[in-house]
């Protein structure tokens, strides 16, 4: 039996679900509502099986599994077809590169991109009490050390232009890499693109798209990514209500953060 306890907008959960309708798994949802005043990530019992209290955690016969791109390895050999790794040792080991940068750097940064846009909006109209229950709640110190400094300073963040910049560098090594392939890692489908795209899909979602639209390789990659029917079932089908604010605190943002993106 699978579990997957996760929330609709996640990008971390959007990869397992988009994983699961690859394999065509059937598997029960535990939708946990993470917003400041309900904190359901941070209860005892998701404490029990995720001490991080982050979402999200598959659970396989009982036995727990943390972390998104650990969870997609771990589908990906509990259920082996059809793979979502290449065959070759060679383009594996593409696949991990890319795969590698989400836990060394780019899910950090899209956390502080999105703090700084949107998120902080959302956070503080819950009111200062409720804000500061939420940030002593959390686990890890570090995060609740970067919220806290992009809660405030918005995008004058001192954090946002190291993200903004790691982006863009990420953004252009994937259309250079495309320009040579279908795929991240080659000529068939696999984890990389994963990983990568739903960060492609969140910038989006922010407005950002006119930042990269002269990356040819990379914006036909895009659509050949969401045209697949697994993203249909994995990100689509579980909507986002927080769409209309995303927009529009994005707009408000596109200028600081094109200035940032400009700036190297």
């Amino acid at each position: 039996m699978l579990e997957l306890y996760h929330y609709d907008h996640s990008t971390a959960a959007q990869k397992i679900r988009i994983a699961l309708a690859e394999k065509h798994l059937e598997w029960t949802s535990h939708h946990l509502d993470t917003s400041v005043e309900k904190r359901e990530h941070f209860s005892p019992e998701y404490l029990k099986i995720n001490p991080r209290g982050i979402v999200p955690t598959l659970v396989h016969d009982g036995k727990a599994i943390r972390e998104s791109q650990v969870i997609l390895e771990y589908l990906d050999d509990a259920f082996p077809e059809p793979p979502l790794r290449p065959a070759s040792a060679y383009d594996k080991a593409r696949m991990r590169l890319w795969t590698k940068l989400v836990d060394e750097a780019l899910h950090v940064h899209s956390r502080i991109v999105g703090m700084c846009i949107v998120v902080r909006h959302a956070k503080a109209a819950a009111g200062p009490v409720e804000l500061e229950k939420y940030l002593k709640e959390m686990p890890e110190t570090v995060r609740e050390r970067n919220d806290r400094v992009n809660l405030e300073k918005g995008l004058d963040s001192p954090l946002l232009p190291e993200s903004v910049a790691y982006f863009k560098k990420v953004f252009e090594d994937m259309n250079a890499e495309l320009a040579e392939s279908t795929w991240l890692a080659g000529d068939t489908f696999s984890l990389a693109d994963i990983s990568l795209g739903v960060y492609v899909t969140r910038l989006k979602s922010f407005q950002m798209a006119p930042l990269w639209e002269h990356m040819t390789h990379l914006n036909e990659w895009y659509g050949r990514f969401i045209a697949r029917p697994s993203y249909e079932e994995g990100v689509i089908k579980w909507g986002d209500k927080t769409t209309a604010k995303r927009k529009s605190y994005g707009m408000e943002a596109f200028g600081k953060v094109s200035e940032l993106w400009n700036a190297g």
